[in-house]
């Protein structure tokens, strides 16, 4: 991480306003301490000392981390079983391994990706259909 620093009030609010629109169901306590940093080609944005979200050409992806704390409830697309070890080794999501999504998915939405049987986080990422 390089550059880390707190985030100013005009900034918090445009990064409020991106996550509740890509994650309606997601609530980060408004005294939250928030931060950013460069992280590769994003900006990590760090909610009380945890990367939760990164931010790259006006899109906002959860982290792994970030699925498991607020749990979101949408903008989830499930994959099988066989799709799995491709997945978590960087590969993109194909059609074929997709058993359901939730319904308000729309092409150019922040979305994560779990597996079928136990609902486990495994990847975000941008619906490109």
């Amino acid at each position: 991480m390089k550059n880390r620093h707190v985030v100013g009030n005009k900034d918090r609010k445009k990064y409020f306003f991106m996550i509740k629109d890509a994650f309606p169901d997601i609530d980060i306590p408004s005294k939250s301490k928030m931060e950013i940093a460069k992280i590769e080609d994003f900006d990590g944005l760090i909610i009380d000392n945890s990367v939760d979200f990164l931010v790259a050409n006006n899109s906002i992806l959860l982290t792994i981390h970030a699925i498991s704390n607020y749990k979101p409830k949408t903008r989830w697309v499930t994959v099988d079983e066989g799709a799995i070890r491709f997945i978590v080794n960087g590969a993109d999501v194909m059609a074929p391994g997709i058993v359901d999504a939730d319904k308000d998915i729309r092409k150019g939405y922040s979305v994560w990706v779990r597996d079928e049987k136990h609902s486990t986080p495994l990847a975000s990422g941008i619906a490109l259909m």
